[in-house]
């Protein structure tokens, strides 16, 4: 199966038998926005009724393993702000 996005296509065959659509995408190491237009793309195609079963798990499983990275990414820009927040404040800028 095929996900296209903004002229990229990223191959997802599911399963054990190819890359995962995750290692796809952490190996073009996309950014939060990237991820989210991802995550949507993956959102549309479990919701194609064409789709099997087993085609389906498949983008839910790399759709939570998307969500567990983006939200990993927020937590590290959150600490990064509240640093900046902290030191701002003591007037270390």
């Amino acid at each position: 199966m095929n996900v296209r996005d903004d002229n990229k296509e990223l191959e997802y065959n599911g399963g054990d038998s190819a890359e995962t659509k995750q290692q796809v995408l952490e190996e073009k190491s996309l950014s939060i926005e990237e991820t989210l237009k991802e995550l949507e793309v993956i959102i549309e195609k479990m919701e194609d009724r064409d789709s099997s079963l087993e085609d389906t798990f498949a983008l839910f499983e790399a759709g939570m393993k998307m969500v567990k990275t983006c939200s990993e990414k927020i937590e590290k820009v959150e600490k990064k702000i509240e640093i900046l927040s902290e030191e701002g404040q003591s007037g270390q800028f």
